[in-house]
């Protein structure tokens, strides 16, 4: 006798192999035929997720749990869709609900202080967090995020140990490098601002404000060159930015570059035409440029 394939696994299958288009085919056949197949409605949620369809994400995970609401699984990623969607207040319930059924759900007691966090509530962010790493203490969602409490708070030394915490448990967070720099920048601990800032760029070399971040920290280190570098990198992505061709044309005054030095403030008065600054400077690269032209 020849057993019965579950049609469930066949599709859990096919998504565990990257086959997105075959298991969510198969996921919608099961869904008609069983509509009360909460794991499947999950799984279709979980996919529309991964290919950036948080909407369609929510329809489903909805689904799932309507049929079981007790499920910290669907509550979570249905909170996760939902603030995928910017619908703060719905993600919120959703986690609390997470919480309620399960109390040391890492992930929803993550997001939930995520959310605080981002709403300015502060305190109740660092519950949420803290209570999250009381379970896992190697969370590093948790750990960054606990550090961008304490940054809030203006509590620098805190925030340093967090994103420190963070990177033990994942070197290559960005998001923890990119704070760390931060950190160090306001704390004028330039050299280690940089050393950050550059192992973000590393990671995500297209990120705009980490180019700009390390341009501005290679300034302060005197490494005009590089910060020169990092400008134009930069502003290959975000041309409209004002402090990014101002930051460029005072490292090209620095490096006696005046034909460049013209051409970035130009840049910015194209993007603030009545900045004084840029007009100013915009003047003395002009009158330097002509005076090497002379020379010559």
């Amino acid at each position: 006798m020849v057993a019965s394939v579950d049609p469930f696994e066949i599709a859990v299958k096919h998504y565990q192999s990257g086959n997105l288009v075959e298991s969510c085919r198969r996921l919608s056949e099961l869904v008609k035929t069983d509509p009360r197949h909460g794991e499947a409605w999950h799984l279709l949620g979980v996919i529309e997720f991964a290919k950036g369809n948080p909407a369609d994400a929510v329809k489903y995970f909805d689904r799932a749990v309507r049929l079981d609401d007790q499920s910290p699984k669907y509550l979570t990623n249905l909170g996760s869709a939902w603030t995928a969607v910017g619908e703060t207040n719905e993600a919120a319930e959703c986690f609390e609900r997470a919480i309620a059924v399960s109390p040391r759900h890492v992930e929803a007691r993550t997001y939930l202080g995520i959310i605080r966090l981002q709403q300015g509530r502060l305190d109740e962010a660092q519950g949420c967090l803290e209570v999250a790493l009381v379970t896992n203490p190697k969370a590093p969602q948790a750990r960054l995020n606990l550090g961008n409490v304490f940054f809030e708070k203006h509590d620098l030394a805190k925030a340093v140990e967090q994103y420190e915490h963070a990177l033990l448990a994942d070197p290559d967070c960005v998001e923890a490098l990119l704070q760390l720099g931060k950190v160090c920048f306001e704390q004028e601990r330039f050299e280690e601002a940089v050393k950050r800032f550059r192992h973000a760029a590393t990671l995500r070399p297209r990120v705009a404000e980490i180019q700009f971040r390390l341009a501005s920290a290679l300034q302060k280190t005197e490494e005009h060159a590089k910060a020169v570098e990092s400008f134009k990198r930069a502003l290959a992505f975000q041309a409209k930015s004002y402090d990014g061709w101002m930051g460029l044309g005072e490292s090209s005054l620095q490096l006696n570059n005046w034909e460049d030095a013209v051409s970035a403030f130009r840049n910015a008065i194209a993007v603030q035409p009545k900045s004084v600054d840029a007009q100013q400077k915009l003047s003395i690269s002009s009158l330097k440029l002509a005076d090497s032209s002379m020379a010559k």
